[in-house]
C-alpha cells in the first residue's frame, strides 16, 4: 500500500467515542439520549472539517481507539444470525452472548453502521473531500485488528456513500474508492517528526494484552479474557449502572440499593466474573507450544509494522516492553484487583468478632473483636500500597520513553478519559491525552468532546488540545464553567487568557492534567 506524504496532512485526533454503547443489554433511555448527543456533535464536527481546510492541506482524522464499543454489544439468541455466527453456541453463549470472534465482530460493525448511519454518511463525505481516516485499535475495539472486521467497516462506509445523492453525480467516486481512504492500525499511528498516536490501554493492567498484535485467547479464535473484558461481559452487561471504578464499599452500597433480588443478581454476576478470571489465569498457563505460537505471531506482525513505518525492530521491541503486564497473569495481583483479599480479611475479622463474643467473657470479648477489625483495616491499608494505579499515572512516563526512541514532537494517548497537555522535558516535546468525546459519566460534559489538532507549518508541527463547542474547536480550558446569563462561548477575560497554556507551539505550554486515581 502506498501512503501519501504525511507532512501534507493536518491531523485531528479523537478517542473513546464508544459508538454502540446504547445497544448494550443494560442500556436505558438515558443512555440512548446521551449517545444521540455524541452522534450529533460528531456529525457537526465532521461537516465542519469536511468544508474547511487550513493552508489548503487535507485532514487526517485519527480515531485513537474505542471508536466502537464491542464490549458493550451482545450478540445473543435473539439475533437473527446467532446460529450462523456460532455453529455450536455453548450454554454460556446463550446466556451472555457470543464470544468476541471475528464473525461476531462483523455482526457488531453492521449493527453500529445501522444505528449510526448519519455518522457513517458524514465520514463518507469527509473522505470524498480528499481527507483520510485512520483507526487505531483500543481495548474496546481490538477486533479491528482482524481483516474481516476491517472489511466490514469499509463496507459500511461504502454503503453510506452510495446512499448519498452526491454519489450519483457524474464522475463521482464509487463507494469502494471512498472506502480506500480508511486505514487501520493495531498498535499506533506515526507521523515522523510530528506525532506518535496510540490508545494507551497497554499501560492499564486491567485492559492490556500480553501480545497486543495477536490478542487471541491461547488456542482459541476469540479475544483473550482480561479484567476489562470479563467485567463488561459478566457484570456491566448484566447489572445496569454498575461501574468498574467503584471500591468494595461502593459495590456494597450499590447492591444494597438494588434490594434483595438485585443484590443477589449482582453477587451472582460478580461470582461469575471471579470464576472467569480464575479460568483466564489458568488458561494463561497454556501449553508452551501454544504460547510460543502466539508470541511468534505477535513478533511477525511487529516486524511488519517496523517495515511499514521504517522503524527498527529493536525500537518496537523496546517500546512493546514498556507496557504494563496484564494483571490476569499474576495471581496475587489478580486476587487483589478482584478485592478477594479484602473480602477474606473483613470476613475473618467478622468471624473473629462473633467467636469472641460467644466464647470469651467481658471485657476480653469486645477487645478481641476490636483488635481483629483494626488488624484487618491495617492489613488492607498496607495492601492498598500495591493496588493498581490509574493508567494516567504511567502515561507521561510512557510518553517520555517513546520520545527517546522515535522522532516525534508530540505523543498522544487516549483511554484514560482525562484531557491532558503536558510538557515533556525542555525541548518542546509534549504529551497529550485526547480525553473522551462522551459527555456522560466521568469526567463529565464540561470535559467532553475534547480532541487534539496537529498542524504542519513551515516552522514545524504544532499541536493543541481543543474542545468542540459552539460549532467549532476551541482551546480546552480546564475548569471552565459557563457564566450565568452568558452564552457558553462568552467567558471572563482571565479564563479566556488561560487557554494559551494548552497550546503547544515550539514548547510553550503548561500541565492541564486532572487524573483520577483508580478506586481500589
Amino acid at each position: 500500500m502506498t501512503f501519501p506524504d504525511s507532512g501534507r496532512l493536518n491531523t485531528l485526533v479523537l478517542s473513546d467515542l464508544h459508538l454502540g454503547e446504547d445497544l448494550a443489554p443494560t442500556a436505558t433511555e438515558a443512555t440512548r439520549l446521551h449517545v444521540d448527543l455524541v452522534e450529533r456533535q460528531l456529525v457537526q464536527f465532521l461537516r465542519h472539517y469536511s468544508r474547511r481546510r487550513e493552508e489548503g492541506r487535507p485532514w487526517r482524522l485519527v480515531f485513537n481507539g474505542d471508536l466502537i464499543d464491542f464490549l458493550a454489544i451482545t450478540i445473543g439468541p435473539e439475533h437473527p444470525d446467532f446460529a450462523f455466527l456460532s455453529a455450536r453456541p455453548s450454554p454460556e453463549e446463550h446466556k451472555y452472548g457470543l464470544r468476541r470472534t471475528a464473525k461476531s465482530a462483523v455482526a457488531v460493525v453492521e449493527a453500529v453502521t445501522r444505528r449510526h448511519a448519519e455518522v457513517f454518511r458524514a465520514l463518507a463525505r469527509f473522505l470524498a473531500r480528499g481527507n483520510r481516516l485512520d483507526l487505531v485499535c483500543g481495548n474496546h475495539d481490538v477486533e479491528l485488528t482482524w481483516p474481516a472486521v476491517q472489511a466490514a467497516f469499509r463496507a459500511g462506509i461504502a454503503r453510506a456513500w452510495s446512499s448519498l445523492p452526491e454519489s450519483q453525480r457524474a464522475g463521482a467516486a464509487s463507494g469502494d474508492e471512498i472506502a480506500r481512504g480508511v486505514d487501520f492500525h493495531p498498535w499506533f499511528f506515526y507521523d515522523r517528526g510530528a506525532v506518535w498516536i496510540e490508545h494507551g490501554h497497554q499501560f492499564d493492567e486491567c485492559c492490556s494484552f500480553e501480545h497486543q498484535l495477536d490478542p487471541r485467547r491461547p488456542g482459541g479464535d476469540d479475544v483473550v479474557m482480561n479484567v476489562d473484558n470479563a467485567g463488561a461481559r459478566y457484570v456491566a452487561n448484566r447489572v445496569a449502572d454498575a461501574e468498574e471504578s467503584w471500591s468494595m464499599a461502593g459495590y456494597l452500597r450499590f447492591g444494597a440499593g438494588l434490594g434483595l433480588r438485585g443484590f443477589v443478581r449482582l453477587a451472582l454476576a460478580y461470582s461469575k466474573f471471579l470464576a472467569a478470571m480464575v479460568a483466564a489465569w489458568r488458561n494463561g498457563k497454556a501449553r508452551p507450544s501454544v504460547m510460543q505460537e502466539r508470541r511468534d505471531s505477535h513478533l511477525a506482525r511487529l516486524r511488519q509494522l517496523a517495515s511499514r513505518w521504517q522503524l527498527s525492530e529493536e525500537t518496537l521491541l523496546a517500546l512493546d516492553s514498556g507496557r504494563r503486564p496484564p494483571v490476569v497473569g499474576h495471581l496475587r495481583r489478580l486476587l487483589s484487583t478482584l478485592m478477594l483479599d479484602r473480602i477474606v480479611l473483613y470476613s475473618g475479622a467478622l468471624l473473629l468478632g462473633v467467636a469472641s463474643l460467644v466464647w470469651l467473657r467481658m471485657p476480653y470479648a469486645p477487645a478481641v473483636a476490636a483488635a481483629g477489625m483494626v488488624g484487618a483495616l491495617a492489613l488492607v491499608r498496607a495492601l492498598n500500597r500495591d493496588r493498581l494505579r490509574h493508567p494516567g499515572h504511567f502515561m507521561p512516563q510512557a510518553s517520555a520513553r517513546i520520545h527517546e526512541h522515535v522522532d516525534a514532537r508530540f505523543v498522544v494517548f487516549g483511554h484514560s478519559h482525562e484531557p491532558v497537555a503536558e510538557a515533556i522535558g525542555t525541548e518542546g516535546k509534549m504529551y497529550f491525552n485526547t480525553g473522551t468525546w462522551v459527555p456522560s459519566g466521568r469526567p463529565g460534559i464540561l470535559r467532553s468532546f475534547t480532541h487534539v489538532i496537529v498542524r504542519h507549518r513551515e516552522s514545524g508541527p504544532t499541536a493543541e488540545l481543543c474542545q468542540w463547542r459552539d460549532g467549532m474547536s476551541r482551546a480546552f480550558t480546564p475548569g471552565w464553567r459557563p457564566a450565568r446569563g452568558l452564552e457558553p462561548a462568552a467567558r471572563p477575560a482571565e479564563v479566556a487568557t488561560a487557554e494559551v497554556a494548552v497550546a503547544a507551539t515550539g514548547g510553550s505550554g503548561a500541565p492541564a492534567s486532572a487524573r483520577a486515581a483508580r478506586a481500589g
